[in-house]
């Protein structure tokens, strides 16, 4: 079958006893080295769980595959160097921009999970996300227990977390609360209003302090999250006409060198038991905004 380029995910049931680089190669028409390359990514699916080698497929055997799967730069980073912190039940890292915190859809193994579990040969649990675009700290737990322990502060507000943000406008300082369309599309819509089933989003603008980049006004803000909902820093800053610096997504005019990367980065992380890890200054890199519009 000829490969529509738009088209991201293909579905296959087999005829007959086969095995998984077989339909890749014969029925898709992919050489070996794409096929082990999709193999290795985690890009298949068979019978909805990821295979992650060459397996036989017996007749009847469903596949879903991402053929066309996104890909991050995780060779550029030297992962050996992004730890911050380690703990007896955790690790801190300084999460590269551009680079999911865990396995996506179609790509299982270029994130900061399963690079940093290669680099310190750890077992590493999620208990919190940062988007793909934002750098920043970010703590993996070492066990389900301190996962769970970690889980169940989030949920009582007991984690701080603070971040940076370079924006286009000036920004007012102050606790702000919107409400957040439940909704999985993005741009995220809000509302300054509660509305039934929208989701509150809180975070406080600590300080905005002006910048000048090339002779062009810029503002960075330090911001304490209160809540975590998705895009949330991003979609409120928007709202407020202060987009972030690069986030096209949610209006900013401006670009950025590295166009995977925003102007946000985790900056600080304090949880119960007086830990606190914070990410050495600069946070970010002016120096990679692009003026032309």
């Amino acid at each position: 079958m000829a490969l529509i380029p738009a088209q991201r995910i293909f579905h296959y049931v087999a005829a007959h006893p086969t095995s998984v680089s077989k339909v890749l190669q014969e029925h898709f028409k992919l050489s070996q080295e794409k096929s082990a390359e999709l193999i290795e990514l985690g890009s298949i699916y068979l019978n909805k769980k990821r295979v992650f080698s060459d397996v036989s497929l017996p007749k009847s055997a469903y596949l879903r595959l991402h053929l066309h799967p996104k890909r991050f730069p995780v060779q550029r980073i030297a992962w050996n160097s992004v730890l911050l912190k380690e703990g007896p039940d955790y690790v801190v890292v300084r999460k590269p921009a551009g680079i999911p915190t865990h396995a996506t859809v179609d790509n299982a193994i270029e994130n900061t999970l399963a690079q940093v579990r290669k680099a310190l040969n750890l077992e590493l649990f999620v208990t919190q996300r940062l988007d793909t675009p934002v750098s920043g700290a970010l703590l993996f737990a070492k066990t389900k227990k301190f996962q769970a322990q970690f889980n169940q502060w989030l949920s009582e507000r007991k984690i701080q977390k603070t971040y940076a943000a370079w924006v286009e406008k000036e920004c007012p300082t102050g606790k702000m609360l919107h409400y957040m369309e439940p909704s999985e599309r993005s741009p995220r819509v809000l509302s300054h209003e509660p509305k039934a089933g929208w989701l509150p989003c809180e975070l406080t603008v600590l300080s905005c302090l002006p910048k000048v980049v090339e002779q062009k006004n810029l503002y960075e803000l330090k911001i304490d999250l209160h809540t975590g909902r998705t895009h949330q820093i991003r979609a409120q800053l928007a709202y407020l006409e202060c987009p972030i610096v690069g986030d096209r997504l949610y209006g900013s005019k401006l670009k950025v060198s590295r166009k995977e990367e925003i102007a946000l980065s985790a900056i600080k992380i304090s949880w119960p038991s007086s830990e606190t890890v914070e990410i050495p200054f600069p946070y970010w890199d002016p120096s990679l905004i692009h003026f032309s519009q």
